[in-house]
């Protein structure tokens, strides 16, 4: 099939589920349904706060944020990757990632999972019934990459599942959406574009077995990103994103990554709902101060890495706002 038509078929197919659902009317707000598949963030991501989604990186997981971003190391053919999570929110959270090629294309599958714990039932008025249930979540994807003339495009197939309890009629859920993704870099490799769309997608079945499914859809978030090195900082690598979900207030992520030598790697990042930022300014010039409060749990994260030629490590460290705690990530990957 000619390059041309092909692209063609896959902007239009891409397209539909956002007219479809009417993007940017925010009439369902409270409608989204599986945002677990938001939390599966690797150690990098999360220590820039999703924001690194325009720069290319060997890291496979980056594309949770951009599945046009992701490139092999030099001289090798494939990249096996694993992360875990823990913290005040998360029990058990983790993610296998294997990535290959095909000529100049780029694959990848990956494997999620997130255990809550036991969680002890209450009724309807808030009496203890001595049922305890273990929630849990799965997500599964399948990325492709490919450079162009002056881009690279990618996209990914998400398929999740998510099951609340074993009571009598009651399932577990299942999902499906896709990413897509287009990154722009300078020859220079000083600064680069994107845009990115992620999470287009709905049920397929819902939480109870009544012969009425119900197909809410999934957070439909665009987003548009950046990177630059600055000339009298080469090392250092500054990353701005934002982003537009369609049933939550848009947020502003920034991002910093220092390189410490050859192999080490400082990374800071910070996120904010635009909202939030502007009240954080009013406030400055006001008498009162107004209550400690965010629409989005994550505030600021930090990190280290250690990448050589054959492996590397990352850690990360997020403080959560209004008290909820804080998170550890741990990751791993070999290239071969």
């Amino acid at each position: 099939m000619n390059l041309k038509y092909f692209l063609i078929a896959v902007t239009a197919t891409l397209a539909y589920p956002a007219l479809s659902y009417a993007y940017f009317t925010k009439g369902d707000a409270g409608q989204e349904v599986f945002s677990f598949i938001n939390t599966f963030d690797s150690p990098r991501n999360a220590a820039l706060e999703k924001s690194a989604g325009a720069g290319l990186s060997t890291d496979p997981t980056v594309t949770q944020l951009n599945p046009a971003a992701i490139i092999l190391p030099e001289n090798k053919d494939h990249i096996a990757a694993f992360h875990w999570q823990t913290g005040d929110m998360a029990d058990n959270v983790g993610s296998l990632f294997y990535t290959g090629h095909f000529d100049k294309y780029i694959f990848q599958i990956s494997y999620n999972w997130q255990s809550y714990g036991n969680i002890d039932g209450y009724d309807e008025y808030g009496e203890a019934t001595g049922k305890t249930y273990e929630p849990f979540s799965q997500l599964a994807t399948a990325t492709f990459s490919f450079p162009l003339r002056h881009i690279r495009f990618g996209a990914t197939a998400k398929f999740a599942s998510d099951k609340l309890t074993d009571e009598s009629g009651d399932r577990a859920a299942l999902g499906a959406a896709f990413d897509w993704g287009i990154a722009w870099q300078s020859q220079s490799k000083r600064y680069g574009l994107a845009l990115m769309a992620r999470d287009f997608g709905c049920l397929l079945r819902d939480y109870v077995d009544d012969d009425n499914d119900e197909y809410y859809p999934m957070s439909q978030t665009f987003a548009v990103a950046t990177f630059f090195r600055p000339s009298l900082l080469p090392r250092l690598t500054v990353f701005i994103d934002s982003d537009f979900p369609r049933y939550q207030e848009a947020f502003l992520s920034l991002g910093g990554e220092y390189a410490l030598g050859e192999h080490f790697f400082a990374r800071v990042g910070f996120q904010r709902t635009w909202l939030d930022l502007i009240r954080d300014f009013k406030e400055l010039y006001a008498s009162e101060d107004r209550p400690d409060e965010t629409n989005n749990a994550h505030m600021l994260s930090a990190g280290l890495g250690y990448s050589m030629d054959l492996f590397a490590l990352d850690y990360s460290f997020s403080y959560l706002a209004e008290g909820m705690g804080h998170e550890h990530r741990l990751g791993l990957r070999v290239n071969f």
